[in-house]
């Protein structure tokens, strides 16, 4: 079976419309914070690896492989933890030093200290490994999760929603009625005609 990284919400969250709402608003900012660290990931590794100084075929080759270590995690990270393979968690390890390795790069520069690889290394870990990769799946996975949740509570408030126009459209229709037929309403109420 099939590991899942859906945040489990309750019958009671899934019955509740602005609940259901605001959870996918934030499941959907989730997507759109890490699409963009996905982008900044990918695009710190290609000028890290511009930085290796290694002779290159052409400058698009580190566009390419500047997008392999991202890949090979995501494919073979969840492959791992899905069978428990250990072959498939060495390849995501592996993908996961040569990610590190060139966003490191480029973000350390000619710069010299450990506090600028501690801090270089926290960020290429916590932000855009984690920030990226994981959050993005985790993200999608949980919007897939909980799309029909968040349309049957749209459903519901929009139904809501127009009763309550009805009914105030109703209320505006009685009151005009009223003002152009006083004493056929009268009548109709009472049985006899006023003064």
């Amino acid at each position: 079976m099939a590991r899942r990284l859906v945040i489990p919400l309750g019958a009671t969250w899934r019955q509740k419309p602005a609940s259901m709402l605001l959870v996918f608003l934030v499941l959907v900012a989730l997507l759109a914070v890490s699409v963009f660290l996905f982008v900044t990931d990918y695009i710190t590794s290609v000028y890290g690896y511009f930085r290796l100084g290694t002779a290159r075929v052409s400058d698009a080759e580190a566009w390419f492989v500047g997008a392999l270590p991202q890949l090979v995690q995501v494919a073979f990270g969840f492959m791992a933890l899905e069978r428990r393979n250990w072959l498939f968690a060495v390849l995501a390890g592996v993908a996961l030093v040569v990610d590190v390795g060139t966003d490191m790069a480029f973000r350390v520069g000619d710069a010299q200290g450990f506090a600028i690889y501690a801090t270089a290394l926290f960020q290429s870990i916590a932000l855009f490994t984690l920030g990226s990769e994981f959050l993005l799946v985790v993200s999608l996975e949980n919007i897939i999760e909980y799309l029909p949740d968040v349309l049957e509570a749209m459903a519901v408030s929009s139904n809501r929603m127009v009763d309550s126009f009805t009914k105030v459209a109703d209320t505006f229709r009685e009151d005009d009625e009223e003002d152009i037929h006083p004493v056929t309403r009268r009548k109709g109420r009472g049985g006899k005609q006023g003064p």
